[in-house]
Parts: C-alpha cells; structure tokens; sequence
C-alpha cells in the first residue's frame, strides 16, 4: 500500500518543508537564490518576474543545489523563459511549474484605416515585449493622409504613442510596437495580407531612433500554432473590410480575435463572417454570424469552422457584461439573474463523465493498492462486480477528449478523482468514499496526469469541472472506518474525530435506535436532521456554522489545491446535507482565487416545486442547482405522462421559483443516481420511477433524442451523462428490482461511435449554443402548445432562436410573434425548411421530430 503510518514523519517534514525552502534561479538574477512564497498547498511563486532578455530558470530545493528541478525533473536541464514579465509558480508534489505572462495591457490601433475606433488589437508576437498588426491603409481622412496612433487600454487617456500621429503610405502596413521600449517601426508597401514586400523599395521607418532592432523579434511568432493562411475578420465592425486579421494561437489549429460589434448595418445587426485570405472566395460561416460588444471568436484553422463566440464581454474581452432580462416575466429584480461572469457556463455543453467506466488508458494502474476492489469480469459479473474498479481512468479520458470536443462538449465534469479507500472487497469506483482529498486516485493516475489533463482540455478550450464530496469522507461502519489523511499522513478517523473533524448524530431516518425496522423518514425533510446526521454510512463532516471548523479548512485547502492544477469549476456532492454558511465560506475562498469559478450542487429532488431546496438557491449562497425537477417534468413529457402543455407550465415557473437565476441552474435528462431515460422508456419492467413505458428502441431513442434537444435549448447549462450520446441502456435489476437502477446505470461506455443522431444533434446544438446569446441566457417564450406540441423561442436582442418538438402524429401548425426575421430557415438539426413571413411560420412536424431554427 502506498500509505502507512511509518511514513508519517518523513510526509509531515517534507509538507512542512514546501512550502519555505524553496528558490527561483535564472538568468534574470545570475543564478542566484530567490526565496519563492508559498501559494497554496505544495505550491510556491513568485509574481512579477521580470527578464529583460529571454533566459532560463531552475527550481531550487534547499538554495544550495543540492536539489533542484528542471526540465525532465530532479536535476533535469534549464527552462526556458522568454523575454517579459512572468509569474512564476512550482508544484512541488509533481515537479511541475506555471509560467505566465503578467501583461494585462490590450494596445490599440486607431487610425484612418478604422476611423480611429478602439478594438482592433496588435497582437502580442510569442513571450516577448514586440506587439504587431499588419492592417490596408487605403487612404487618410479630412485631417490628413494614411496614419495612426497605438493607444494602451483605448479610451485616448494621454497615453497614447507617438505623441503625433505615425504618417505611412497608402497600402498594406505591418507595424511593430515594443511596449517596454515604445519604438514602433513599421513596413510598408507590402503585399495583400503583409505576406511580401512589393518591390526592393520596401523599408522600414521608425518613429524613435536606433530601434531597428525591435522588429527582428517578430520572426518568434509561434508558426504551430499560426496558419500559413491569412484569416480576416470582416464585419459591421469594419465595414466588412478585408485586412482584420486573426492572429492569437489559442490552440491546436486555432485562432483568436477580440473585436467591439457596437452597431449593425443597413442589413441587419452587428455580425461578422471569417474570410480565408480575403475576397471572400470561400468565406465561413455560410449566414453571416451574429456578434454583440465586445465578442471574443475562435476558429479552428484546420477545419475552417467557429470553435466558440463570447459575445457581450466588458472592453477588450476581459469579463462578461451584464445583460438586461432573462425571461418573459422578469420583473425590475432580473437584471441580476443575467450578470454573467467571465467564463459563463451558460455557453458550454457540460459532460459528465464516470470516470471509471468511460475509457481504460493504463491497465498497469488497474489493481490499484487492493486488488480484490478490482473486477476481472466487469460487466459480465454479478451485482458485486458491478461495485469494484473497471479500469477506466484519466488517461482514457485524455485519448477521448477528441471524441467530446466533436461532440460539441466545453466542460467535463468528472467524478472524484480523490483518493479513495484501499481496503476491502468493494471499490471506491464512483470516486465518493475519499480517504485522501489532496492525493489523486491511483486508480486513475497521478498529479501528472491531472496537469496533463487540464493542458489537453486547455487547448481545445474545455473547463475542468470535478466533483467533490464536501459532506463526507468514507464509511462510518466498515472498511477504513473514515480514515482521513493529507498528503498521505494520516489525521483522524470516525473513532477519534467524533465531535471535532466528524458528527456521531447517528444516520438520517434511524430514529436514534439500532434497529433497522425503524424509521424516521420525516428527517429527510428536517434541515437539522439531513444536515447534522450522516448520509446512510458515510462518515459526516462537522462543519462550522460562524466560522470554519477543522474539517472546512481541510476542504477547502483541498479544492484550492485541485484548483492549482487545472480545476476550474466543482460540483458539490449531496449539498442538502451540508451546513448552509459552509457553502458560502467555501464558495468564498474558492472564488477568491478564481472569480469566475463555476459550482453547482446536488440537492436530490430540486427545482421548482421544492421548497426547501428553493429556499437555499435564492440565499445566493455561491452554488446553483442541478434541476431535477425539470428533468422530471421532460422525462414525463416525452414518456406520455403527462402533456407538452405540462412541461411549459413547468418552464414558466422556474424563473420565479429561482429569481431569475433559472439559466444558471444545471439541467439534464439522466445521471448517476437514477434508472436511465432510455431504459425507462423502453423496458415493461419496474424502475425507480415505477413502471416503465414498453417502447421499441428505435421510438424509444428518438423520444429521449426530444428529451435532449429540449436540455440543449432550454434556460439553464446543460449537461449530458457519458453514453446518452449513444442512447446507452442497461437491463438487469439491482437488489431492490429496480431496472437499471445503481450500480446498472453505471454501465461500460456503449461506443464512441460519432454518426449516431443522438450524437449529431447533441453536435449541432452544442454548436448552436456557443454561438447564439438567445441559446445561452434569451427569454423563454411559448409560442405553441398542444398535448403533443411544443414551440417556444429564446431571444436575446437581436439573436433569435425557435424551437419545436413534436411528439404525437405527424402535423402542420402555423405558428404566429415569432421573433425571427422574414427567410427561410433550415432546420439546425434535421433538413426541414420553414419559411417565416410577418413573423409567421408554417412547419411540418413528424411524430418525434425537433425542428430548431437561427
């Protein structure tokens, strides 16, 4: 085993040690020894690193090189570091570093080319001080000739440089601009797109002396991660002008650009298209694509497709602005139930991901350190397989991330990747019997392998969501007998933590005796009760209720520590039961390191309906919700329980049960904790949810494909569980009967199959939804509803999107105060045409078929 107690005192002094001995040398101090801060567990930095040229660095251990970290680790080569100003971080449990670029200064370039307005933005040339555009000065203005200014931050606050306007000739222009220096030098007379200078003629003039060589630098722009083609950006914002080039790598094969859409045309609203090249040969996407403020756009190069729109961002795409309604009914008090943050979940598709039985990436790691928690026969095995590892781990996510990017997917949500217990013959496959909050898994992996994580997903813009189980550690009654360590040192147990780290009130419902037959289930809805007492078995934290306990700043060190290795989001396990004001203390500090980090709850049975769970989301106490509800009131429509009439009342009533936050909220159709829709609907046999419905599978699937296209539209951030993307289904019945019911709804991974329709239409409106602001946070309004029909529309000022579901028989409807514009308009999914006249649409609608418009 990989922890025991006669390791304690070797942990506890090489714990105590990280966080003081460490040392920064590089070039930037002759190698000497700078003693680095302790930033949070097992890590130390140091910020505003400066490097007037671009050198190297190396972590050392006790400031006398006797140990120090490189490249390759222990004794490893230099890293290098570019010129700059860095921060500067080393993880000292994995021997991995951060280094980041302190500049926080967005230049301008304002001049005749742009009518002198703000965002069009130079663009940083690799880790250097040399920022550059290439621009088409086609001519001057009533002032003068072809010239410009670059303006730090925009807004013409006397900072700008030179103090007089740069003169150049008319033309294509590359210009240069060392910030720390502030020479600009520029060439002029080029080629369409910078790519040549025309003639021998070609110079390069400058407006401060002796500064040629600030432009030699250029030639350290990144060429992996810039195209060898020129992508333009033409749209209102430049009168859809050729010339506005993307140019910031943010990732494999793709770009980035940030541009202010203050105002429309005589066409329509603010909107853009991307031009390869320029002369819109073969310009993407097909409709022009809305925009709105300040909007930040990736493309991917390779495939020539949007990858994300962030639309609505304050100056220079620093942070979400807020925006003004979010239903139909919203009242004055709405406007703060829109206030996005800078990362705004309400524009990714989330996944989640059982982590052990999605994708096996090393089966050396299988056995773990308790082999007999391990199955040999998984699936084929009987119930008590079904409760050990199976081998997946984040290494097979890493090898799928791909396949979730395709699907469209922007966050992953992953079960605990926390250490969980090493003893007896059922495993901690589900990640929520932890032992250890600061060690990963060895099931799953390593600290590596997290930091490898977070760099893939990084690339292909996704955010880390974990899952992590503020509510208790292990069983009280067996096994490890809630065993606590850090960092594999051990700290208490259920024994001896009773009234300190834990809570001995005895289980919820268990009426105080030890006899089973007893119960009290009326605990359930006491907040005393399912807040002070534990969770079935499982050891329960005491947390403060002014003040942090013990076992609260346990937690929340942990998460922090997570969070320095990529986390950027958490979902909180079982918040019913967790003390209200530890939810704000730790939402609080999870917040004061990222601002804009995500978190939702589990509370079962939550939404709108449900008192008390509404009650604790408009505290506002720093967590949404998952919204069962919802999910209940879209399972029962589309299983023929109840009417499409049903569901949109339900819809209608979440923005006043949540005050207006209902687009924050999480939704979705299946998870971990219930029989899966797709079973549901097609077995005759008894499932959590009573009988089930006798469905043949292909209408059983296309019924669950409405119940998706429903999550994936509606207010809220959606959120799919592993295999609904491939109608997965389990039959066999647990120990209670229950058909595919826990642990049967945790099956193997079906396929990774990519031309399943419910794979492509998750697709399409996981695109759909990073690109429309309507999708993302617009108003609900029903348009249409019948028992079998659903039409309602999201709109968000000028963006407009409609949806359509239909259940029943195959029929036409006419439907009247659409919010979309007279065309004709194919289908998102599918290939129907409707055709929309004075705001009036006619569609045809097969039995089970989505129609969604844009």
């Amino acid at each position: 085993m990989k922890h025991k107690h006669i390791l304690l005192p070797f942990l506890l002094m090489a714990s105590a040690g990280a966080q003081a001995d460490w040392y920064l040398r590089g070039t930037h101090n002759s190698w000497g020894a700078t003693p680095m801060n302790a930033a949070g567990t097992n890590t130390v930095e140091l910020t505003n690193v400066v490097f007037a040229a671009a050198g190297s660095i190396k972590f050392d251990r006790y400031g006398n090189w006797t140990e120090s970290y490189g490249v390759g680790g222990l004794n490893g080569s230099n890293i290098s570091v570019g010129q700059g100003t860095w921060n500067i971080k080393f993880f000292t449990d994995t021997n991995h570093w951060s280094i980041t670029s302190v500049a926080s200064v967005n230049y301008h370039l304002r001049g005749t080319f742009n009518s002198w307005a703000e965002g069009t933005l130079l663009t940083r040339v690799g880790t250097s001080d040399v920022y550059e555009s290439c621009q088409n000065f086609v001519g001057g203005d009533a002032t003068g000739g072809p010239r410009f200014k670059i303006d730090p931050n925009g807004g013409w606050g006397g900072d700008a440089v030179p103090a007089a306007d740069y003169t150049v000739a008319t033309g294509w222009v590359k210009i240069s601009f060392n910030s720390s220096t502030k020479a600009i030098t520029t060439q002029q007379n080029l080629a369409a797109n910078c790519g040549a200078a025309i003639s021998s003629s070609a110079s390069s003039t400058s407006s401060v002396a002796n500064t040629s060589t600030s432009s030699a630098t250029s030639s350290t722009t990144n060429s992996s991660s810039v195209a060898s083609t020129q992508f333009h950006l033409r749209g209102t914002h430049n009168g859809w002008a050729e010339g506005d080039l993307f140019a910031t790598p943010s990732g494999t094969n793709q770009l980035e650009i940030c541009r202010n859409f203050s105002a429309g045309d005589a066409n329509g609203g603010p909107r853009f298209k991307v031009d390869p090249n320029g002369g819109w040969g073969d310009a993407f996407p097909a409709a022009d694509q809305a925009a709105n403020g300040w909007t930040k756009i990736i493309i991917n190069t390779s495939s020539r497709t949007l990858v994300s729109i962030t639309a609505n961002l304050a100056a220079n795409c620093g942070a979400i602005t807020s925006s003004s309604t979010s239903s139909a009914s919203t009242s004055t008090s709405s406007v703060s139930s829109s206030i996005a943050t800078a990362d705004d979940f309400r524009a990714r598709t989330m996944y989640f991901v059982f982590v052990d039985r999605f994708a096996n990436g090393n089966t050396a790691n299988d056995n773990g350190s308790n082999s007999a928690a391990t199955s040999t026969v998984k699936s084929a095995g009987a119930q008590s397989e079904w409760k050990k590892y199976w081998g997946g781990d984040i290494a097979g996510l890493i090898s799928k991330l791909d396949y979730l990017q395709s699907l469209g997917v922007s966050a992953i949500w992953v079960t605990p990747l926390v250490d969980n217990i090493n003893v007896g013959n059922e495993g901690g496959y589900h990640g929520y019997w932890a032992r250890d909050f600061y060690a990963v898994d060895e099931h799953l992996g390593d600290w590596a392998l997290v930091d490898e994580l977070d760099a893939q997903m990084e690339a292909r813009g996704m955010k880390l969501v974990l899952d992590i189980a503020l509510n208790h550690s292990n069983q009280d009654d067996q096994y490890e007998f809630g065993a606590l360590y850090k960092d594999g040192a051990f700290l208490t147990d259920f024994a001896s933590g009773k009234g300190t780290w834990y809570h001995a009130n005895g289980a919820i419902s268990d009426c105080g005796d030890t006899n089973p037959a007893t119960t009290c289930n009326t605990e359930w809805d006491d907040p005393w009760s399912f807040r002070n007492k534990s969770l079935f078995n499982l050891t329960d934290f005491n947390h403060g209720t002014s003040s942090n306990s013990i076992a609260d700043q346990y937690l929340i060190d942990a998460a922090l520590k997570w969070m320095d290795h990529g986390v950027d989001a958490f979902r909180i396990d079982a918040i019913k039961h967790i003390e209200p004001s530890f939810i704000n203390r730790f939402s609080a500090a999870v917040r004061a390191k990222k601002a804009d980090t995500y978190i939702f709850g589990e509370w079962y049975n939550a939404g709108a309906g449900d008192s008390l769970s509404m009650s604790f989301l408009n505290e506002r106490r720093g967590s949404e919700l998952l919204d069962f509800k919802l999910r209940d009131a879209i399972e029962n429509a589309i299983a023929g329980n109840t009417t499409m009439v049903n569901l949109s009342s339900h819809i209608l009533s979440r923005p006043g049960a949540m005050n207006n936050f209902e687009d924050q909220q999480a939704i979705f159709l299946d998870n971990h904790d219930a029989t899966r829709t797709s079973v549901y609907l097609q077995t005759t046999g008894t499932t959590n949810r009573g009988n089930g419905k006798g469905m043949t599978k292909s209408f059983a699937d296309a019924r669950q494909n409405l119940g998706m296209a429903l999550v994936m539209t509606l207010p809220g951030v959606p959120t799919i569980y592993y295999g609904t993307e491939q109608n997965s289904t389990w039959f066999t019945a647990n120990g209670d009967g229950q058909i595919g019911h826990d642990p049967y709804n945790r099956e193997p991974q079906p396929s990774f199959n990519q031309s399943t329709p419910a794979y492509t239409l998750i697709s399409a409106l996981a695109n759909l939804r990073k690109n429309s602001v309507a999708i993302q946070r617009g108003t609900y309004a029903e348009r249409w509803s019948t028992a079998d029909i659903l039409v309602f529309q999201r709109q968000e000022g000028s963006d407009c999107a409609v949806v359509a579901v239909n259940r029943g028989a195959a029929a036409t409807i006419t439907v009247p105060n659409l919010c979309l514009a007279n065309s004709a308009y194919t289908s998102v999914v599918g290939t129907d045409v409707v055709n929309v006249t004075s705001g009036s649409g006619t569609f045809n609608l097969s039995q089970n078929e989505v129609v969604v418009l844009h």
